[in-house]
């Protein structure tokens, strides 16, 4: 007979803080760069008759012992129905016997560990006196990006652009009652946004592009966020930055923003190797640079283990037995 805990959204969200999701997601762009783990070849594919994507990503965590899969996706009608878009679900096995040892609600994880993945890459890649964001796109990452900003920079100042009023209005009463940042205003046009930022952060379904490079000045960073399907575009790379860094080339060339024309010798770096050292980061406050995130299913192991083991020592969890 075999056990498996069940860990709930709810327990998920008391384990996990964005200050720890940032420590798991370096260590796993280290832990990638250093061959400690594997990815897996992702699977996301179109459901045209539901409207949805469905996707697969897995990882081996060899120092760990542990394989892991999410299971999920983005079905955009499930806001009227009072759901979330996005949905997903973490499976963790014993790499050592196979057998499955956990299944995680992971729908508040993907959100905070992509929001740390931005946190990590502008770390790196923004200059450290960055005051002015600029979001473009209203929706969950928008807040979990933001919340990952703020624990590196000293933001003053959130500029947004959204295609809809509404959302854009919804984001702004929420920092502004949280009090994040000292001034909230929200634009028209995405122009508008781009020309001001220190930190742009793209994190919509788009299909088009929304901005383009050309409109940012010089020092900025970009986090591309939301193209994470084939097709998908948010930027049009009309003047080619100084620096352009992904997460995986292997991903990033299929479903990210970069399989829009762009080349591996263009790439300067895959981000695991500025966390380690190999290549830099940003070297002056002129460079522009731009970050083509497309998730990697070590981001979701490595926070998937931390919450599965912090369960185990604090008694959080169901447990069954098949």
């Amino acid at each position: 007979m075999s056990e498996m805990m069940i860990i709930g959204e709810n327990d998920v969200k008391s384990l996990l803080t964005m200050k720890e999701a940032i420590q798991l997601v370096e260590k796993a762009y280290s832990e990638l760069n250093d061959s400690k783990s594997i990815i897996f070849p992702a699977i996301r594919e179109e459901i045209p008759a539901h409207k949805g994507i469905f996707g697969i990503k897995s990882s081996y965590l060899k120092q760990q012992k542990y394989i892991g899969l999410k299971a999920g996706g983005f079905w955009p009608g499930n806001a009227a129905k009072g759901k979330l878009n996005h949905q997903s679900t973490m499976l963790l096995f014993n790499a050592e016997s196979g057998e499955p040892v956990c299944a995680v609600g992971a729908n508040y994880l993907t959100g905070i560990r992509t929001g740390a993945a931005g946190a990590v890459a502008a770390k790196y890649l923004a200059k450290p006196d960055s005051k002015v964001v600029g979001i473009i796109g209203t929706g969950t990452q928008s807040r979990t990006q933001l919340e990952g900003l703020f624990t590196q920079f000293p933001i003053e100042k959130i500029a947004i652009y959204s295609r809809t009023e509404d959302g854009a209005e919804r984001l702004s009463k929420e920092i502004i009652e949280r009090g994040l940042a000292i001034d909230v205003c929200i634009y028209t046009h995405p122009q508008e946004v781009t020309e001001q930022a220190d930190i742009i952060v793209t994190s919509t379904p788009s299909f088009s592009p929304i901005i383009k490079t050309s409109w940012v000045k010089s020092g900025t960073h970009i986090n591309a966020i939301g193209s994470d399907t084939k097709g998908k575009r948010e930027i049009e790379i009309d003047k080619k930055p100084d620096k352009m860094v992904c997460d995986l080339w292997e991903q990033c060339s299929i479903m990210g923003e970069f399989q829009h024309g762009i080349s591996r010798n263009e790439l300067y770096a895959e981000i695991g190797e500025i966390v380690n050292g190999k290549k830099m980061g940003r070297e002056n406050n002129h460079e522009i640079t731009l970050f083509d995130s497309t998730g990697l299913s070590v981001q979701d192991l490595e926070a998937a283990v931390y919450v599965y083991e912090k369960a185990r020592n604090s008694g959080l969890g169901s447990l069954i037995h098949f």
